[in-house]
């Protein structure tokens, strides 16, 4: 399985790098924040039956991206157990996570592991390949997914 070689990126602070070509707009992830929480208390929650353990997901936003013919945009709100773990994976397209309780350990390969807290986020750009879990035995885990990927294709590749 072939990464691209990128780094998963951990910021408390949005980045003052300026949008290069291709990459998603600052504000259609910011608008999809926005919207995905406005519409969040009416959304169905569904169960993931990938995990061991019961993880909710509530749909929050999922549309067609304008101007990006064959993309389309999901929002998320995902809800995990103490002690939740997610193995070695990647997703066709972005993944933006946006850690809203609990703490999160995640492993990229090639990479040590890292630790994003509440009010952290973590990007992973197309087929990286990484495994995320909750770092704490006891306490939940909660986080916003934002993902950008092709229409039809899977939005997660398990690898174990």
């Amino acid at each position: 399985m072939e990464t691209t070689g990128a780094r998963s990126q951990f910021s408390r602070q949005p980045s003052s790098r300026p949008e290069t070509e291709g990459s998603v707009p600052r504000a259609v992830v910011t608008l999809a924040l926005l919207v995905g929480l406005a519409t969040g208390a009416s959304s169905v929650a569904t169960t993931l039956h990938a995990a061991p353990s019961l993880v909710r997901e509530t749909l929050l936003l999922r549309t067609d991206l304008a101007g990006m013919d064959g993309k389309e945009l999901i929002v998320s709100r995902f809800e995990t157990p103490p002690g939740w773990a997610h193995g070695r994976h990647y997703h066709v397209g972005h993944e933006l996570v946006y850690v809203l309780e609990g703490v999160a350990t995640v492993q990229v390969d090639g990479n040590p592991p890292m630790t994003v807290p509440a009010g952290a986020t973590a990007y992973f750009s197309p087929k990286q390949v990484h495994a995320g879990r909750n770092a704490s035995p006891t306490a939940p885990f909660t986080f916003l997914l934002v993902r950008i990927h092709d229409k039809g294709q899977p939005l997660s590749v398990e690898l174990e």
